[in-house]
């Protein structure tokens, strides 16, 4: 309406496109000091911690009670080579059929918040959504959604999180064409009005990024083609007009009633100037390689619905335009700033930086070019953490330093941790780790057993702080009464772990060695919250 229009105009009014640039002049913070542990109002009250699954990874049942084929399914199941070869997702962590364990996990870390995505070829395995849904798919999620609001856990869900329902591939050729941007619409409505009325924060989909560059242009992900730039960049425009469409389909037809919020995560890599030298020429590079990731998506939805300067110059006529009709309906259609930050985009951000720059894993100056370049939003990190191979133990982790104030002022107002469970990590197959309990998927009852780093966590909800022993002698403190906790699916996870049953009580780990190293979502919580870690991650490039 009028009210909302006028909103948009001032928060328009008040992006300054090019000026994240200003980020490379500032200092990177000195590594933590003894004063500057967490303390008593370090982070805001109602700040939401929380935690996620995406359904292909973890919900297996891949053609039980009616679900269709997705992209992923037919990519793994066709693979005749490497991780994907023997290991597709079939049964995964199995969540579709043990979501009530899942839910027992997320009370047994004690926390208040879990994201997970919807399967849209399990809602409707024609992928028409202007036709029957699966009944069996919907009951699933109103039960799962029900469950969590009587633990009290908020949901926090996802559209759609890279497995496109086979048929819309085989029919239209998936992304490439933008008929899907109004068949995503509809799908969109249908979960809006399904579930929204329990849910109030949604997010479209998920890094968009990783889509359009792995999926149509190099082939490393489903639906495995290569068809380059060209793909890419037609990719990523419809994927930009299919959330524009369902954010204004909820903000037209929805918002009023159920008074949510949607966004989409973008994902971005982060990058330093040669030698850490700002010189204007090393500063340019470097806005412009984060341009060519984050801004390709985030300038039309949080600017002016066109695509950064260096895009347009870089790709000519190959970029799509937006008509100015689009531009106006594309502009400023997320709630809030949703981030996705950790070793994918890291990876695929060494192909597009230049000569002398180096690829960091730095969340903190990242929020905080998101800050200067998009005029503040309100941020989750809505994906942070990391992992490591499989055959890594936990006596290979180091030490975490985190930092005291909070985030130079950048509104993050939340943070999910990947991962609940272990699950299936799309093209590493089962060949990584990344969860809070651990899954023998060789085992057909799935058992979910915290590992350590849960023990760790639960430690922490309970006392709503960091406890005090030898290895956290710089980081105890409490946080504001009102924090809330969750759980998510792709921390940075050890696994040589330790196992405890449910029923055990247990107030603190018995071996510095075992509980070193929380699990990895508190390195991004260091690099988000506040400030650079020492250079102790593993290679991931």
């Amino acid at each position: 309406g009028v009210r909302h229009s006028t909103i948009r105009k001032i928060q328009l009014a008040t992006c300054s496109p090019g000026e994240g640039r200003n980020i490379w002049q500032q200092p990177n913070m000195d590594p933590i000091l003894k004063q500057q542990s967490f303390l008593h109002e370090t982070f805001p009250p109602g700040f939401l911690w929380g935690s996620g699954t995406s359904a292909f990874q973890t919900e297996g049942a891949w053609n039980q009670d009616g679900k269709g084929a997705s992209i992923w399914d037919s990519f793994t199941h066709n693979s005749v080579s490497g991780n994907l070869a023997s290991e597709a997702a079939n049964v995964a962590s199995d969540s579709y059929n043990r979501w009530e364990e899942d839910v027992k996990a997320l009370e047994y870390v004690g926390v208040r918040s879990y994201s997970f995505s919807l399967s849209w070829p399990r809602l409707f395995p024609d992928g028409n959504a202007r036709g029957q849904p699966n009944t069996a798919a919907v009951k699933h999620y109103r039960r799962l959604i029900e469950r969590l609001l009587e633990k009290k856990i908020e949901p926090v869900v996802t559209l759609h999180h890279w497995d496109l329902p086979q048929v819309l591939q085989e029919d239209y050729g998936g992304w490439k064409n933008d008929t899907l941007v109004e068949l995503f619409e509809a799908y969109a409505a249908f979960c809006f009005h399904t579930f929204g009325s329990r849910v109030k924060h949604w997010l479209t989909m998920h890094n968009p990024y990783l889509v359009a560059v792995q999926g149509y242009g190099t082939g490393a992900h489903a639906p495995g083609e290569t068809g380059g730039p060209a793909a890419s960049l037609t990719v990523a425009h419809n994927l930009i007009k299919a959330h524009a469409k369902a954010w204004h389909t909820y903000n037209t037809n929805f918002r009023k009633a159920q008074k949510g919020k949607v966004s989409i995560v973008l994902g971005s890599h982060w990058v330093e100037p040669q030698r850490g030298k700002a010189a204007d020429a090393s500063v340019e590079l470097c806005q412009e390689s984060i341009e060519a990731a984050l801004g390709w998506f985030a300038n039309p939805i949080f600017v002016d619905g066109d695509y950064p300067v260096s895009l347009k110059t870089k790709y000519g006529a190959l970029l799509p335009t937006f008509t100015p009709e689009e531009q106006l309906w594309v502009q400023k259609t997320a709630d809030f700033f949703a981030l996705s930050f950790g070793p994918n985009n890291l990876r695929l951000g060494q192909n597009i930086i230049g000569y002398g720059q180096t690829v960091t894993p730095d969340l903190r100056r990242l929020l905080g070019w998101i800050k200067l370049e998009y005029g503040n939003p309100s941020v989750l990190v809505a994906e942070g953490g990391w992992f490591s191979e499989a055959t890594v133990g936990m006596e290979d982790t180091v030490g975490i330093y985190l930092m005291k104030s909070f985030l130079d002022g950048v509104q993050v107002f939340g943070y999910m941790a990947w991962s609940l469970v272990d699950g299936f990590e799309w093209n590493y197959g089962y060949s990584i780790r990344r969860g809070l309990f651990y899954v023998d998927i060789s085992k057909p009852n799935r058992t979910r057993s915290p590992k350590s780093t849960a023990q760790y966590y639960r430690q922490i909800v309970k006392d709503n702080g960091f406890p005090s022993d030898e290895t956290s002698q710089e980081v105890k403190g409490h946080f504001p009464c009102k924090f809330q906790w969750g759980v998510a699916d792709s921390t940075l996870q050890v696994t040589r772990v330790h196992f405890h049953t449910y029923g055990r009580s247990t107030t603190m780990l018995q071996t510095p060695k075992e509980h070193i190293f929380i699990m990895v979502f508190f390195l991004f919580i260091c690099f988000a919250f506040l400030g650079p870690v020492l250079p102790f991650l593993p290679t991931v490039y």
